[in-house]
């Protein structure tokens, strides 16, 4: 039988009219970007969800309720570009919201208790899901549960950010003050994006660090206002 046609009996009877040009059932999947505060996480969450809206495709973005440094609506970059997003602390209290959308991103998706086992049901019910998340606390151990992750995704990367001291590729979180809860919402006032040199650094030896850098010659083209944010927090 050719695609799309009509089975007949003998004598020119249809016994059903089927076009077999169907679309094959949706594969679900878990992408997930990791990286260190700064590193543009949010970005290429944003990034991969306008993708799959050019393509047509029904998405949704979920953000953390508990952040809302920049906007209570929607996600933001750093740079405070704004894309509207449903606020939740959990996000099993919205599953029933999200389950007509055919691609969720969840950011910030560390701070989520559910979010293994949400994106794990969401997946296997053929959905694209795509965290962005820290992979690490301030102290460079695992954020949560959402190392579990890893097994369960289809894609895993971690991008990299500036170190904020010395100027070399960061894969690290660093916390400036005394604070020891691991949930502290903040932004470059609270925290910077560090190699794994200066993490080990106290900040008042990153200040310093970054003061005789600023005397060396040609070194004041390189200062960016993350660094303005760092000396803003440290005076």
């Amino acid at each position: 039988m050719m695609l799309g046609a009509t089975a007949v009996l003998e004598g020119g009877q249809d016994i059903c009219s089927v076009d077999l040009v169907t679309k094959p059932p949706r594969k679900g999947q878990i992408q997930v970007i990791f990286g260190p505060m700064f590193s543009g996480k949010t970005t290429e969450l944003v990034r991969r969800i306008q993708r799959y809206k050019i393509a047509k495709q029904s998405c949704v973005l979920i953000k953390y309720a508990g952040d809302d440094r920049y906007d209570k609506d929607g996600i933001a970059t750093h740079d405070r570009y704004v894309t509207e997003a449903v606020a939740t602390t959990k996000l099993y209290d919205i599953k029933d919201d999200v389950l007509s959308c055919q691609v969720i991103g969840v950011d910030e998706g560390q701070f989520f208790p559910d979010v293994v086992p949400f994106c794990d049901e969401m997946a296997n019910q053929g959905k694209t899901v795509i965290v962005a998340a820290l992979d690490g606390t301030f102290q460079k151990k695992g954020f949560g549960d959402i190392l579990n992750l890893v097994p369960l995704a289809e894609s895993v990367i971690k991008l990299q950010a500036v170190c904020m001291s010395c100027y070399n590729h960061a894969s690290y979180t660093k916390r400036l003050g005394q604070e020891t809860k691991v949930e502290v919402i903040g932004g470059c006032e609270k925290y910077m994006a560090v190699c794994r040199d200066c993490h080990q650094l106290s900040p008042s030896k990153i200040v310093q660090k970054e003061l005789v850098a600023t005397e060396t010659p040609g070194a004041k083209d390189r200062q960016t206002s993350t660094s303005m944010c760092r000396q803003l927090f440290h005076t």
